[in-house]
Formats: structure tokens, C-alpha cells, sequence
């Protein structure tokens, strides 16, 4: 039997390997679950939304109108909108209904990679975006430790301001003004 592949063996193996071996190399990445979390000199945000930012502003960013609902009794955040950023849901907290009440509180609800990420690991993330982030104790006493504590606050200075951070592993991460956090 004559060959027709001119003498070669195994033409198509070689890229199909390799194409395997790049997907098996990519499949052990391990992705920040902290990835989209803004600090600058322009303040605390997530995937271009900020803390400060008009509700004008968030509507431009977010790409459609952002429609309010009134949350009785908030600390922060009294009219709350829905907006989705880079497949993920997020609650903005306003301070109002006006067209320039500022963003007070935005919660991110994790997706995938992120739900299955660690206190631990969303805590190495935070501290290497800001290496400044200082855990505030348990107010109530309930949680002794950093460790122990389900959902760790954390003060992080960005541009002239100081913020809270709320991680809460396999939910979501809270920004707030620091004064929003009891």
C-alpha cells in the first residue's frame, strides 16, 4: 500500500497535541476573582463605576437607563439601581433620585470562578490591589479573629478619600463609603 502523506507520519497529531496541552495549561490559570476592582487616585470602583460617580455618570457607563428603587431605612444607598458590567450584576446604592446624587455603595454578585474563591483568596487579592487595606474588627465581638470573621471589612485609602470594602466569599464584594459600614 502506497502512503500519500509524502513519507510523514502522524500530520494532523502534532498541532492536535499541542492544542490539547495549551488547553490544559489555560485550564489550571487560576483567575483573580477581585479582577475587575478599581482603586486610583480617582477613588474605589468596579469595572469603570466608582464611588462618587453621578447617576447620570453610572447610566453613560453602564449603557441604559437605570431605574431606582427606594430602599426604606438604608444607612447609605436610600434609592438603589441594577446595572450589569462585564457579565456581572451589580446594586448601586444612590443618595438620592436626582440626575447628579452620587453613587454611595455598589455590591458586585460574584459569577463562576469567583463563587468558588476562598475568604482567603479574595483577602491575598484585596491586599495585593491595595496593600494599605486594614481589617476592621467585628464591632459586635461575634468574630475574635480576621479568620474567623464570614464577612471581613476592610478600610482602603484611594486618591483623598477612605473606603470599606466587604468581602462576602461565595456572594459578592460591598464598596461603600467608610462611614456606610456600621
Amino acid at each position: 500500500m502506497a502512503r500519500t502523506d509524502g513519507g510523514r507520519r502522524g500530520g494532523r497529531a502534532f498541532p492536535l497535541a499541542l492544542l490539547i496541552l495549551l488547553a490544559a495549561a489555560g485550564a489550571g490559570a487560576v483567575e483573580d476573582p477581585l479582577a475587575g476592582l478599581e482603586i486610583s487616585g480617582k477613588g474605589l470602583g468596579w469595572g469603570g463605576l466608582r464611588l462618587g460617580m453621578s447617576f447620570v455618570q453610572a447610566e453613560r457607563r453602564a449603557g441604559s437607563t437605570l431605574p431606582l428603587t427606594e430602599r426604606a431605612g438604608a444607612r447609605c444607598g436610600s434609592f438603589a439601581a441594577g446595572a450589569e458590567i462585564d457579565g456581572l450584576s451589580l446594586t448601586l446604592g444612590f443618595s438620592g433620585s436626582r440626575p447628579g446624587d452620587k453613587i454611595e455603595t455598589i455590591f458586585v454578585r460574584f459569577e463562576g470562578y469567583q463563587v468558588a474563591a476562598s475568604a482567603a483568596d479574595l483577602v491575598a487579592s484585596l491586599r495585593s490591589l491595595a496593600p494599605n487595606a486594614v481589617y476592621r474588627p467585628d464591632p459586635t465581638g461575634t468574630w475574635s479573629t480576621e479568620a474567623e470573621d464570614p464577612a471581613p471589612v476592610y478600610f482602603v485609602d484611594a486618591g483623598k478619600a477612605s473606603y470599606a470594602v466587604q468581602l462576602r466569599p461565595r456572594d459578592g464584594i460591598l464598596l461603600a463609603r467608610r462611614d456606610c459600614v456600621g
